[in-house]
């Protein structure tokens, strides 16, 4: 008996989902693609930023992937090597540290820094693509923004109203005690 190799039943013509790339994979494609050497240090660099859910700063970036791999002068080329390239976005915390994340080229997004505990959190809303367009219709290229929100998260109202003796709720009187020097 022979085995058909091909069926022509509708159900078996359809074509297997094609593999989704990992970031890793992607963002070697587009070092590769920069005709740039993939070298460890610029693979421990994006692994160290594939651990994390949102913008890190360089000096934990060169903690994660130690110094025995690369130095922090190392870690600030290739971030700026990653930032040209679309890898990475920078970002800035409410003090000015810079800030990176693994952007690959995907849509922009914005964050809320949390002033207290650092926390960030994602926000998916765009508010500024009008006026990018605006722009690109008088003539600008390369346009560029820095958007960042800074507040102070509720976690860290709720520590910090217990650790000075603030009475929240929904009485009229706030009672604050100010700590003495």
């Amino acid at each position: 008996m022979i085995a058909a190799t091909h069926s022509n039943h509708p159900i078996a013509t359809v074509a297997a989902a094609t593999p989704r790339t990992s970031p890793l994979q992607e963002a070697r494609a587009c070092i590769r693609q920069a005709k740039m050497r993939i070298t460890k240090p610029r693979i421990a660099i994006i692994e160290s930023l594939l651990q994390h859910k949102g913008p890190i700063s360089i000096e934990r970036i060169h903690h994660d992937v130690g110094a025995a791999v690369c130095d922090l002068v190392t870690v600030y080329r290739c971030l700026a090597a990653f930032e040209t390239l679309n890898i990475v976005r920078r970002s800035y915390s409410h003090n000015g540290t810079c800030l990176y994340e693994l952007s690959l080229g995907r849509d922009r997004h914005y964050h809320i820094v949390c002033k207290a505990c650092g926390e960030t959190e994602r926000l998916d809303y765009s508010p500024v693509e009008g006026v990018e367009r605006m722009l690109q219709d008088r003539g600008y290229t390369q346009i560029s923004h820095v958007i960042e929100f800074f507040g102070v998260c509720a976690a860290c109202q709720k520590t910090s109203s217990r650790a000075h003796g603030i009475k929240t709720g929904k009485s009229k009187r706030l009672i604050v005690a100010t700590p003495s020097h």
